[in-house]
This record gives C-alpha cells, sequence and structure tokens, in this order.
C-alpha cells in the first residue's frame, strides 16, 4: 500500500515527544489543548482510503473538508465549554478546551468528485475511492 511507512518516522517522533512531556509538571497551566485532538485511524485498499477522525463536541456545521493537491484537510472549530468557570472553587481538573483544529493526511491519487463524509456520535468518517491507475502498455511506434 503506497501509505503504509509513509508517516512512521514521523509518528515515532511525535509520540516519542508527546511522552517525553506527558508527565511535565502542570504548573505552566492547564489550559494547554492537548494532542488527543484529532486522533485518526486510516485504512487503505485497492479502492478507496477510509478515515475515521475523532472529533468529540464539534459541531457538523464548523467541520470543514477539502481535498487539494493530493492532500486532505480537516479543520474545525469548537467553541470553549461554559462550564470552566470556577465560581465555587470545586474544579479539580480542566482539561476540555475549545478553539480552532487543523490536521493534513498525504492521500495521493483520490477521484476528488466521490469523496463521501458522515459525522455521527463525534466520529467523522470520510471515503476517498481511489482513481483506477492506469497500466502502463507499451506501444512500439514504427518509423517511416
Amino acid at each position: 500500500m503506497t501509505n503504509e511507512i509513509m508517516d512512521r518516522p514521523n509518528d515515532i517522533m511525535r509520540n516519542w515527544f508527546n511522552d517525553q512531556w506527558s508527565n511535565f509538571p502542570t504548573f505552566f497551566g492547564d489550559n494547554i489543548p492537548t494532542t488527543d485532538t484529532l486522533k485518526t485511524d486510516i485504512k487503505e485498499s485497492d479502492k478507496n482510503y477510509e478515515l475515521h477522525v475523532d472529533m468529540p463536541a464539534f459541531d457538523k456545521k464548523n467541520i470543514d473538508i477539502n481535498y487539494q493537491n493530493n492532500t486532505l484537510t480537516i479543520s474545525g472549530h469548537r467553541d470553549s465549554f461554559n462550564d470552566h468557570e470556577d465560581k465555587n472553587g470545586d474544579m479539580i481538573m480542566n482539561e476540555r478546551s475549545g478553539g480552532r483544529f487543523t490536521r493534513q493526511y498525504h492521500l495521493p491519487a483520490v477521484d476528488e468528485n466521490n469523496i463521501n463524509a458522515t459525522y455521527d456520535n463525534g466520529v467523522l468518517k470520510i471515503i476517498l475511492p481511489k482513481i483506477e491507475e492506469k497500466k502502463n502498455s507499451e506501444h512500439h511506434i514504427e518509423i517511416d
């Protein structure tokens, strides 16, 4: 499959970096967005790519999907949560955040006119059908 190994070095470094900082003291503030945003599973078959993207608490109208130059871009924004105020001083932990989020994926040879997306229970599902690659056939041309 074309994308099987493509992003592994980046994933390894990203995971290592996130692991190194996951236990860093939080005295710098707990309102920093976490790295858990837009976690994605990607499957590839001979016919298509299938993505499942976790986008909890997003309103469907605030999600934008674009495919251009072999790159799928998913972006959206989530409003801040109203219950973050700590009027009574009883907030113990505050991890949920709002804001704008964007993620890009390199997925070549896609039939961009037939991409299909659905959003259900906080999961965005996108099917990107592949364009059938033309088989390189040799055609010998005689010189007159």
